[in-house]
């Protein structure tokens, strides 16, 4: 037997109902009488305990885990309200669920070691092709949990995945794996066998001025550039506008100008929201920034944000070498989509007009996305990215 994949999805106001309609729709596209795996997106509009237990009800034992979304992404539509199921069954790929719900409070570098070994303990003894995970999008900083995946699976091993979202209300987020709840914690899917797994990411944002340096750092706190407070370079390039920053929340001049920081070795910048102004002037980002880095305020344009999604596309079409991928899963910054608006869908339509019109696409907009930057040489090292597309393609 094998691989068949089937995704469904389901606006029904009722929690239960929808996610019952929803893991129908998938497990009937499978055209298999019972599941290995499912992924789980919905909004923040439903109940997570009623959908788990509904979907569960529909799929049984499969391997489960997911996350709340501000919106699902589909093949023929976007949707700000909805549940959606993305059902496998193979007698090629095998899976084992792990999750931290008990560690994500303290030391994350240590919880992103105990989730990979969960999932590897679940998985048995069979080749590892890549790891999807999700984690608590409003963790300040996620990146330690990626450091302690790596420290276990290897630097250059495939990992894609998100933060959970909720809307841009900043208030709770939730990740599923198999019959837990959880919130402000972190879940992963690892898979094995024989398969094409391949996963890609981009930005399309493009620096602004001249070099930076971020010379004292600590962790995921800028504290100075170029020996001056960091709240100076928002000053300098956006005058009065720049109190914007100063909020609790991702502001909408975090938004517009994140930080880009320069990584040497992959010739790439890397995207970092600034998610709070101290009352020194230091900048907390969404994430580490190494000390000494080249640091730029970032911009983009709609025609850029579409050119990343068309490049993600490219390359996985590269990778089959002419197969059709038989399903596509996208993990993108909700900062994209309030940026591009009603051109959004533009992506998606670009996606599908290169990997071909008949892949079905599964979706989900996120705070901070999980994989491999496009550098040169095929072993790709994994970063917590800001404001992506990320595409992971599933044959």
């Amino acid at each position: 037997m094998p691989t068949h994949i089937g995704i469904g999805f389901s606006q029904n106001p009722n929690s239960s109902l929808a996610a019952r309609e929803a893991a129908t729709k998938a497990k009937i596209q499978t055209q298999q009488p019972t599941v290995d795996c499912a992924l789980v997106f919905h909004t923040i509009h439903y109940h997570p305990a009623e959908v788990l237990e509904s979907i569960r009800e529909i799929l049984g034992e499969a391997k489960l885990i997911g996350a709340t979304t501000a919106g699902v992404i589909l093949s023929e539509s976007i949707e700000m309200r909805a549940v959606a199921v993305l059902a496998i069954t193979s007698s090629d790929l095998y899976f084992g669920c792990g999750g931290v719900p008990e560690g994500m409070s303290g030391d994350i570098r240590q919880a992103g070691n105990l989730l990979a070994r969960r999932a590897m303990m679940d998985l048995g003894p069979h080749p590892r092709q890549g790891f999807v995970c999700f984690t608590d999008g409003l963790l300040k900083n996620s990146s330690p949990i990626i450091q302690g995946l790596q420290e276990i699976f290897g630097t250059v091993f495939p990992i894609g995945g998100a933060g959970a979202s909720d809307d841009f209300h900043f208030r709770k987020t939730y990740q599923y794996c198999q019959d837990k709840v959880m919130t402000s914690d972190a879940c992963g899917l690892l898979i094995g066998g024989h398969g094409n797994f391949v996963i890609t990411g981009r930005h399309g944002l493009r620096p602004l001025g001249k070099p930076r340096i971020a010379d004292r750092v600590d962790g995921h706190i800028i504290k100075t550039i170029d020996g001056k407070k960091p709240y100076s370079l928002y000053e300098e390039f956006l005058g009065n506008e720049a109190a914007g920053l100063r909020s609790k929340t991702l502001s909408p001049m975090a938004i517009l100008y994140p930080l880009g920081i320069l990584l040497e070795e992959e010739k790439e910048y890397l995207v970092r929201n600034a998610v709070d102004i101290l009352n020194d002037g230091s900048i907390v980002c969404q994430g580490e920034v190494p000390e000494g880095a080249e640091v730029h305020i970032m911009m983009s344009s709609k025609d850029s944000l579409i050119q990343a999604a068309r490049d993600c596309a490219t390359e996985i079409r590269e990778a089959f070498k002419g197969k059709t991928p038989q399903a596509v899963v996208i993990f993108e910054s909700l900062a994209r989509y309030k940026l591009l608006g009603q051109a959004a869908f533009k992506e998606i339509l670009m996606i599908k007009e290169i990997l071909g019109n008949t892949t079905p696409l599964l979706g989900m907009y996120s705070y901070g996305e999980i994989a491999p930057f496009h550098s040169p040489g095929p072993l790709k090292k994994i970063h917590l990215q800001h404001q992506s597309i990320v595409l992971w393609a599933i044959g």
